[in-house]
């Protein structure tokens, strides 16, 4: 490993916030050199290899990026009630960081020496890389799993072959990336097949493992701390931030045995390259993937492809259907997994499967059908109801997607004869939401209102109610009314369970919380993800938010959604409902406990299944 060299001088030029650094002895090597300088906003002279974010061009970034959360962010008011956030505290001391980092730039004359231009283009890119993590620091702060910031060029992941899961609070091994095992094992001589399944993690570079958990979750931007944990320990060995400055990793585990792995980079060939991590990862002598698994030229396409991409073979919280007989898999509109059926038979006993793994498609197929998405859900009911079946539901990993889905589904398996609240939602007074309110609500004819839930004359009433008193937030209000079985299925009376864990995020988060606040089914798992913001956007407008250099993007969450509230006819909630009932934060909390067992990880998710079927068995 090449050790970076220490820097000897720091002179500040104040008219630009820039400092120019050089190596030990290099200004007076060179001391009639003069500074390229530059009357534009941005030194775009700065960078010795590639683009390089000065002070000056950091603290714009970070200033326009806190300046439209202020004026656009739905749930700034409400983080300083449930998360303590100081928002102003926040960002001095997020400016106060990048005052304090400093700047590497060449004098005109020193940018002649290669020597030199190598040594402080690896300063500038260590510069750009801590720079990067900053920002995801202060986005981290908000706890909001919606509101992660985008690289436009994103950084690529460094991975090791291994992927850690926590089990029953122990971390293990859950999957291996045996292509990239069988390589380190030809290039170093050593054995690796000691790794196995299950192993349970000690120690990583000398380190107690929950101690590097505890590093990494300052920088995951999740809702709730167990949501965090989880993308914590999947970072321990698969990352695109905080880079290592080393090109290997040890691991000891509590067996004893201690493995030198090394670190790779993934490098897609469909990524676009930067030269920033280039040019870090060759001090480092970290390699590409791409390079050393393997990369072909297909002369049949004429494009070079790749031959070594992860693949990663163990534990997938997915992996239900060796378990389940009948399996049927539905695709989304992009050829993902949305939907999986299945039956699960237990101790003579049938149970009806089906995992929803997204609410972001309009449509699912197989090879022969497609049709709408709620339309497959409401025939795994019917199907379930016409064979007497009890149901297990299984929203452990969904991304979310279709606000309008949750009531949907909640209906689609709700009893004959029993009406169940919807969810709630709301928003903060901001210019951009009453621009939204304003377009949406304005009648072009009179009597134009909706016939079921809020007219829209109720809906401007709530905001020019809010603007008249001056109040942050409009009052939460539900827009579906009473939910009752649907029309097709006609009411589902059995019994059935839900599965979630963290992973379950946004509109999943949302039904999980329409089944809760119901009691229609008991809630198996921890807690769901706890997110209680989305975002509501139209043709001419969004609070999609890039900066100036065009570093980074994201969309600031600009809405709120959050549980039924207390009496199913009310449409408007009362004063303080923001508080009451918007779920941000607040997660739907499982009925029954149930986490990862080492049966789990070795019988793809069979635990989970039991226990579904033990509480069908029971009275609860």
């Amino acid at each position: 490993m090449i050790k970076a060299s220490l820097l000897s001088a720091v002179l500040m030029t104040s008219a630009l916030l820039q400092t120019n650094v050089a190596e030990a002895g290099l200004l007076n090597l060179f001391p009639g050199s003069k500074k390229i300088q530059s009357e534009a906003v941005k030194d775009v002279y700065a960078g010795i290899k590639f683009n390089y974010l000065d002070r000056a061009d950091r603290l714009m970034i970070l200033n326009d990026f806190l300046n439209s959360v202020e004026l656009e962010y739905a749930l700034l008011p409400l983080k300083e009630q449930r998360i303590g956030l100081d928002f102003k505290k926040l960002k001095q001391e997020a400016r106060d960081a990048e005052m304090a980092a400093g700047d590497y730039t060449l004098t005109a004359a020193d940018r002649k020496n290669s020597d030199a231009r190598e040594k402080i283009a690896f300063h500038q890119a260590v510069s750009n890389m801590e720079f990067l993590d900053r920002m995801q620091l202060v986005v981290a702060k908000f706890k909001d799993t919606h509101f992660g910031l985008s690289e436009k060029i994103s950084r690529p992941f460094i991975y090791n072959g291994v992927r850690f899961i926590r089990v029953q609070g122990k971390i293990v091994v859950g999957s291996l990336d045996k292509k990239f095992l069988a390589m380190v094992e030809k290039l170093s001589d050593t054995d690796l097949s000691a790794i196995k399944i299950g192993d349970e993690v000690a120690a990583i570079d000398g380190v107690d493992v929950e101690t590097k958990i505890n590093e990494l979750k300052d920088y995951i931007a999740g809702s709730t701390d167990e949501y965090n944990d989880m993308e914590a320990v999947r970072s321990l060995t698969l990352r695109n931030f905080k880079y290592e400055k080393k090109n290997f990793m040890r691991i000891a585990f509590k067996s004893g045995r201690v493995f030198k792995l090394p670190i790779f980079v993934n490098n897609s060939m469909q990524d676009t390259p930067r030269m920033d991590v280039i040019t870090f990862m060759n001090r480092f002598d970290i390699p590409s993937d791409a390079s050393s698994l393997g990369i072909v030229f297909d002369k049949a396409t004429n494009k070079w492809v790749d031959s070594g991409a992860m693949a990663f073979a163990g534990y997938s919280v997915r992996n239900l259907k060796e378990n389940l007989k009948g399996v049927t898999e539905m695709m989304d509109d992009a050829g993902s997994p949305a939907i999986r059926t299945g039956y699960y038979i237990n101790k003579g006993k049938t149970y009806a499967v089906m995992q929803l793994m997204t609410f972001s498609t309009k449509n699912v197929k197989t090879a022969n059908t497609e049709m709408p998405f709620l339309d497959a859900i409401r025939n795994f009911a019917i199907d379930a109801k016409e064979n007497d079946l009890q149901v297990i539901l299984d929203l452990r990993i969904n991304g979310g997607g279709n606000g309008n889905f949750p009531a949907a589904v909640l209906s689609i398996f709700t009893e004959a004869d029993k009406l169940y609240g919807g969810p709630s939602r709301g928003y903060r007074v901001t210019q951009y939401m009453r621009n939204m309110e304003e377009q949406q609500n304005y009648q072009r004819v009179a009597g134009e209102d909706q016939t079921f839930g809020l007219t829209y004359d109720d809906l401007r009433n709530v905001m020019e109610n809010a603007l008249d008193e001056g109040k942050a937030y409009a009052p939460m209000y539900n827009v579906t009314g009473p939910i009752g079985a649907d029309a097709k299925v006609k009411g589902f009376n059995q019994k059935m369970v839900v599965l979630v864990t963290p992973y379950c995020i946004s509109a999943c988060d949302m039904t999980a919380s329409l089944f809760k606040a119901s009691k229609r089914a008991t809630i198996i798992g921890t807690t769901t993800n706890g997110t209680g913001a989305g975002f509501r956007s139209s043709s001419e407008m969004n609070t999609v938010w890039t900066d100036p250099l065009r570093v980074f993007s994201t969309t600031i969450p600009n809405f709120l959604f959050g549980r039924p509230g207390a009496d199913l006819t009310q449409a408007v909630y009362g004063e303080n409902s923001v508080s009451e009932l918007c779920s941000e934060n607040e997660p739907t909390v499982a009925d029954i406990e149930y986490r990862n067992a080492p049966i789990d990880i070795v019988k793809g998710n069979l635990g989970w299944l039991q226990k579904a079927a033990q509480v069908l068995e029971s009275d609860k």
